[in-house]
């Protein structure tokens, strides 16, 4: 199988004019993360996204973005927080039509650790409301939008999420790197529970110690099982080595063309 392959632009996200050169030379695409610098964000949006459009004319390859997650809750109670994260999800829309990205990746923003019912309840019905609202200006635009893990412990809160608003244009991202780290059952389980609605990966690694985003080389992720699933569920999720320097990314695509690609 072929899998249509993207690096992460956090491979040198000083250097966007150098992710771009580096993805025409290993003939994958792009994943746009840590868009602009938030510190200037407001400031410089408009000129930060000119920049990014004019630098991408001549690149061909596809296009995907990580959306803005930082300290962002569209569920929030609080007006002022709720509504610059509105803001900057909508941003996040604006620069993918702008940009030409066929997919945008979101984080759930949610407080795994707090443990308390009547708020979590709360917590998804608000996230439910923003994005059955949200997911229509997908669905004019045919750009889909995907919900990552972070620290989620199983993959119910997404799989519900994506149940509840029923779009074709909103899908799930699994990152497995996160998986490896907080996740409390099998990566493959996450995979089978999924089925259809994983549209999206994010390939990295670590020893369950800390996000390291290292090679998939170096980690105790066993990428075989995974894969093994993903075919024996016929699916084909777009693929993103979300690694951070350039070598582990050049050996994690040898590495995974020589292993699971046919």
């Amino acid at each position: 199988m072929k899998y249509e392959k993207f690096l992460s632009s956090t491979v040198n996200f000083h250097d966007f004019a150098g992710v771009v050169k580096l993805a025409n030379e290993l003939n994958v695409g792009i994943e746009i993360s840590r868009f602009g610098k938030l510190s200037e964000l407001d400031l410089n949006y408009k000129k930060t996204l000119q920049e990014y459009k004019n630098i991408l004319a001549d690149f061909e390859g596809p296009l995907t973005l990580h959306g803005f997650f930082s300290n962002l809750n569209v569920a929030s109670k609080d007006t002022a927080i709720k509504q610059i994260s509105i803001k900057r999800y909508y941003q996040s829309l604006e620069i993918a039509q702008t940009l030409g990205c066929k997919n945008i990746v979101f984080h759930t923003c949610r407080n795994n650790l707090l443990k308390h019912r009547e708020f979590n309840n709360l917590y998804f019905k608000s996230n439910v409301e923003f994005f059955k609202g949200f997911i229509k200006e997908f669905e004019q635009e045919g750009i889909t939008a995907t919900i990552e893990n972070v620290h989620e412990p199983n993959p119910e809160f997404i799989r519900d999420l994506l149940g509840a608003i029923n779009s074709p244009n909103l899908k799930a991202t699994l990152d497995i790197g996160h998986a490896n780290l907080h996740g409390e059952i099998p990566i493959e389980d996450w995979i089978k529970t999924y089925g259809i609605m994983l549209h999206h990966m994010h390939l990295h690694n670590n020893f369950k110690d800390e996000d390291s985003h290292s090679s998939m080389l170096n980690g105790n992720i066993d990428f075989k099982p995974i894969f093994n699933t993903i075919e024996t569920l016929n699916i084909k999720p777009l693929i993103v080595f979300e690694i951070f320097d350039e070598k582990s990314l050049r050996e994690s695509l040898k590495y995974f063309s020589e292993n699971f690609e046919n």
